[in-house]
């Protein structure tokens, strides 16, 4: 049998009503008319883009990944360092799975990949800022020298994380790994549909504008694997990770602790704290200092005067989470927001709750929310192994790459998902 080859690409924030929307455009069209298709997928608590794409890499909840966020909570410092690296992973991915299965891998721009055991390697990741130069940081985490070899090519494109460069970026740098090193499984992340989203709103012009933009891009894929001869025998598989819901209010649990005295802040950090909340966007986590009452922390954020002040619509302990969520941690519990509620970090004296268009927070969209609630991601197979027409509701991110596995030949028996045998045609 001819060997097996994937391209998986990630549509950030891509949920199946811009996926109806986007059949009108040649190359989403091209691939639905035959394809297995999967909508209304269960994406992962909290519904943040690195914890989803890790979930999405490895076939597991957060709970056993110990990704739960896209950013650490370091609670002495104002600093929150992001996921890059795949050693921070609880977890292997399914990059592990292929390189002991003889099978040659490549990654572009998939989250908290950086350092993987991957053939040719460009990692999302960046230096002191997101707008600080790529090139050094993509070398110490990723194939430098490929990297070297194709910068004069791609390295002039991007303007920092602005789109919709950005993405054009991508595609040119996955198309040099289709066209130099021909990897048999290709995983590439892009995200100018996000980013419309939050910043112009889930229904606007801009996210159509992003959504054709992405289709051209999707075009050049598929035209670099023509080039090569290799079209034909690949299987691409579509996905996104996340919805979207409106951002209306802004809440700032850290400043109702600094009120009560249970949290400390300085210019540039905290000098003492019993308790703090480090958000997750339309969510948030509250942690307990060494030696405090979890408990505690759940009777205070459950007060009703309280959950009233900051938009709060639930306050969930850290044992239900577990159940509910398949999410694990140091935190005491998890505050989930209300209606339109973006939760921030600051601890800076102010309101504890303020209509968005006067906080300063840019967001008209985000995530991080309880994926149960509004649009959901899909999952889309096309190609030699795809059992087109198949239909398919209610699946989870977590079952995604052990179906890109079995098409590939090899498992992943540490997943906590499953294969999607109707799906995929068997080898």
């Amino acid at each position: 049998m001819e060997q097996s080859r994937a391209l998986v690409l990630s549509i950030d924030a891509m949920t199946g009503e811009d996926l109806r929307a986007a059949a009108a455009l040649p190359n989403f069209s091209r691939l639905l008319e035959r394809c297995a298709l999967a909508t209304g997928v269960r994406s992962v608590f909290p519904s943040l883009t690195y914890p989803c794409h890790v979930a999405m890499a490895t076939g597991c909840w957060p709970m056993h990944t110990h990704i739960y966020n896209n950013e650490r909570f370091l609670p002495q410092t104002r600093k929150r360092p992001w996921y890059f690296y795949t050693d921070e992973i609880a977890r292997p991915t399914i990059f592990a799975a292929a390189r002991k299965a003889g099978v040659s891998t490549g990654c572009v721009m998939w989250p908290c990949m950086g350092r993987g055991p991957i053939d040719t390697l460009v990692p999302e990741i960046w230096g002191e800022t997101p707008d600080s130069p790529f090139l050094e940081p993509f070398c110490r985490a990723g194939s430098a020298d490929f990297i070297r070899e194709i910068w004069p090519k791609a390295g002039e494109i991007p303007q920092g994380f602005r789109q919709p460069m950005f993405d054009r970026f991508v595609t040119a740098i996955a198309g040099e790994v289709i066209r130099r090193r021909a990897p048999r499984l290709l995983y590439v992340h892009i995200c100018q549909v996000d980013n419309a989203k939050h910043y112009h709103g889930l229904h606007s012009p801009e996210v159509a504008t992003a959504l054709e933009n992405t289709d051209r891009l999707l075009g050049q894929l598929l035209k670099a694997l023509q080039e090569e001869r290799l079209l034909a025998q690949t299987n691409i598989v579509l996905c996104s990770d996340h919805g979207q819901l409106p951002v209306t209010r802004i809440s700032w649990p850290n400043r109702f602790l600094r009120e009560r005295g249970l949290l400390v802040p300085t210019a540039d950090g905290v000098s003492a704290w019993r308790m703090q909340a480090h958000s997750a966007c339309l969510s948030a986590f509250v942690y307990t200092a060494a030696g405090q009452d979890g408990d505690a922390a759940v009777r205070l954020f459950s007060a009703p005067d309280v959950m009233r002040g900051l938009g709060i619509s639930e306050v969930v302990p850290r044992a239900q989470a577990v159940e509910r969520f398949h999410l694990d941690g140091d935190f005491a519990a998890v505050l989930l927001g209300g209606d339109g509620v973006y939760f921030c970090d600051g601890m800076d004296e102010g309101p504890w709750l303020a209509p968005a268009a006067q906080s300063g927070v840019r967001y008209m969209a985000n995530h991080g929310h309880d994926p149960a609630r509004g649009e959901k991601p899909f999952f889309l197979v096309h190609g030699p192994q795809a059992r087109n027409g198949a239909r398919l509701q209610g699946v989870r991110l977590i079952d995604e790459p052990l179906t890109v596995a079995a098409m590939m030949g090899f498992a992943m028996p540490w997943a906590d998902g499953r294969v999607l045998e109707e799906m995929i045609l068997p080898r």
